[in-house]
């Protein structure tokens, strides 16, 4: 048990707020640790995805002597294999980083790793670890892989750097005042100073506001933390996360290295928004610290800073805001990052569709079930002791249901979400799309979450999720409609919310884990029992599903009905009207022919259709505001 009585408080809170009084006090203390010291790696991402937590704290490290063992890739915490290529789809090239969590002061890491590696049972992190061994992936390193040995201990000593032939090993010791320490930096509850070279004070109605010119190693200081490692809690309310190796950051890197005193000249610089600023002489106090732009920026340097680069001639403008206004800071967020690039993916959250889907969410309520909320940004409802972590609900976890359940394609639905942001960008998340199935897919995600952590018979589908949230659609209500057609599919989630509120959720659950298994075990039979293996991505599984429920392996498509917004409508030398509705890459054509009553009073607005022709001959029809 913790001696340290801040420490034990907040551990206490852990217990509490994640609903673990009835777990060995032992067992919820290393998830406590893990928990601690990964979300440094990537912040908010364990305060919902328990899965992932599960994993890293599998009880079969135990007879290695660790208590947490994960594994990072260009700092994303790697869930599945297939993770590896959804990031290095993006960046190219990348840096991996293992931690291995452990009370022991002496461990083999060679020999633990080969352990994982060999893994007999069916494991994640065996996956994981044969994958980024491999060698289309090798190819793609940055570096050698980091192996981070950290050590809960009384002591603490400086890091310990050892290189191998296969990777570098890091070993940490760190105590309960430095766990405690990172617990508060990771709430973003913490003071830091930056010492400046000039500075220019702004006007603020609201607080204090001011312009600084630093070197590059001043803003270093405040940007790594002890064990020298970047503060990314600090980016927490950045619109995008770092972008690893881009032209731009590559040429940042360039700059650096080759024409470092012109640095501030190339760059915008960074702003940060802050509780609390106080200056004297040449130093700020910032108190609870956001960059919420120059994230490349600060990455950037921090990674010439790590590669020993001398950045002595470097200097960077930092703009400082001190304001407690979402309001305010949410116009910041927006006014500091008009670069074109950002808006593809970064921005996805902070569109209109999902502030309304917010709202949505927060006035929904089914009897006999725990309200859910859809929290956009990340730590959004951190501070809010009322709202559980199983009542909220990421744009990863949304994302993800919302492809099992109404793409019909559950063999992807567990990937990264900047894949299946990019697969089916134009078909979700869509202005003029009803927010029921989306709220449905969030209520029965959050529910099943609930159900199968506490109760130990599901346990062995807890890895299948996606598949026992299609099976609950399907076996209760039958094949949604088009998400696109707004009428049906409202009437459809609102008859299923109604199913749910009448019939004890539990019930349901165990009518598709049944059927689950008995899905299982007939794919095996016919099939081999090699077909055990890997059926969560198996596209195969998934139209075979479809055959034993639907009798086909048709899936519902979502090209029936489309969205998009009137760009003009004209006359043409006949007297009939034709506009263009924007669509990419081409946006569509339309006429009065082929929907008798538009006008010109279109222009601009929001509307339906279906398309019509194939080719150059392709056209909109059944054209309808919404």
């Amino acid at each position: 048990m913790f001696k340290d009585i801040r420490l034990k408080a907040n551990f206490g809170d852990y217990v509490d707020k994640y609903e673990l009084n009835g777990e060995r006090e032992e067992e919820n203390e290393k998830r406590y640790i893990c928990y601690t010291y990964l979300s440094q790696i990537q912040p908010a991402r364990l305060d919902r995805d328990f899965d992932l937590l599960d994993e890293i704290c599998d009880s079969r490290w135990e007879d290695l002597d660790i208590i947490g063992f994960a594994i990072a890739l260009n700092d994303q915490l790697l869930t599945t294999a297939t993770d590896i290529d959804d990031v290095l789809q993006i960046e190219k090239k990348g840096n991996f980083e293992l931690y291995l969590l452990t009370y022991k002061k002496s461990i083999n890491v060679d020999e633990v790793l080969s352990a994982i590696k060999n893994e007999k049972e069916d494991t994640e992190a065996a996956e994981i670890i044969q994958y980024m061994n491999s060698q289309k992936i090798v190819a793609k390193w940055e570096e050698l892989p980091t192996v981070n040995l950290i050590i809960i201990t009384d002591e603490v000593k400086d890091a310990l750097i050892q290189k191998k032939e296969a990777f570098v090993q890091k070993t940490y010791q760190i105590n309960e005042e430095k766990l405690f320490r990172i617990a508060k930096a990771n709430a973003n509850e913490y003071k830091t100073i930056l010492n400046f070279e000039e500075e220019f004070v702004l006007p603020n109605k609201g607080g204090e506001a001011t312009v600084v010119l630093c070197k590059a190693k001043q803003l270093i200081d405040i940007l790594k933390n002890e064990d020298d490692m970047i503060r990314l809690n600090l980016f927490d309310e950045n619109v995008r996360a770092y972008q690893g190796n881009t032209d731009v950051n590559n040429e940042m890197i360039k700059t650096l290295r080759e024409d470092p005193e012109n640095f501030v000249l190339y760059n915008n610089g960074i702003t940060i928004v802050c509780n609390g600023l106080e200056r004297k002489a040449k130093t700020c106090e910032i108190e609870d610290p956001q960059v919420v732009n120059g994230c490349q920026t600060c990455n950037s340097l921090f990674r010439a800073y790590k590669k020993k680069m001398d950045l002595s001639k470097v200097k960077v403008i930092v703009k400082i805001i001190q304001t407690s206004d979402e309001v305010v800071t949410r116009g910041i967020v927006r006014g500091t990052n008009r670069q074109n690039i950002v808006y593809e993916v970064a921005f996805e959250t902070i569109r209109q569709f999902h502030k309304d889907l917010e709202d949505f969410f927060n006035v929904m309520k089914v009897s006999g079930f725990q309200k859910v909320y859809y929290e956009r940004r990340s730590k959004q409802y951190y501070f809010d002791s009322k709202i559980k972590p199983y009542q909220k609900i990421s744009f990863r976890i949304l994302i993800q249901s919302m492809v099992a359940m109404y793409m019909n394609r559950v063999e992807i639905s567990h990937r990264h979400e900047s894949k299946l942001i990019e697969e089916y960008k134009g078909k979700l998340f869509v202005e003029g799309q009803s927010f029921y199935p989306y709220y449905v897919a969030a209520l029965l995600t959050a529910n099943l979450d609930y159900l199968v952590k506490k109760e130990k018979k599901f346990a062995d589908i807890k890895n299948y999720k996606m598949h026992i949230l299609f099976l609950l659609q399907e076996l209760n209500m039958g094949p949604a409609p088009d998400i696109n057609d707004k009428e049906e599919i409202e009437k459809y989630c609102k008859k299923f919310m109604k199913l749910l509120s009448d019939i004890k959720f539990e019930n349901l659950v165990m009518i598709a884990a049944d059927r689950f298994r008995k899905l299982i075990e007939r794919w095996i039979k016919i099939k081999g029992s090699n077909y055990r293996f890997a059926i969560k991505d198996k596209p195969e599984f998934t139209e075979f599903m479809l055959e034993e429920l639907r009798g086909n392996t048709k899936r519902t498509t979502t090209n029936s009905i489309y969205h998009g917004t009137v760009l003009n409508v004209n006359t043409d030398k006949n007297g009939n009207l034709y506009g263009f509705i924007s669509c990419k890459p081409n946006n569509i054509y339309f006429n009065d022919l082929d929907n008798p009553g538009m006008s010109p009073s279109y222009v601009g607005k929001l509307v339906s259709y279906k398309v019509a022709g194939t080719g150059k001959a392709t056209r909109g029809i059944n054209v309808k505001l919404i």
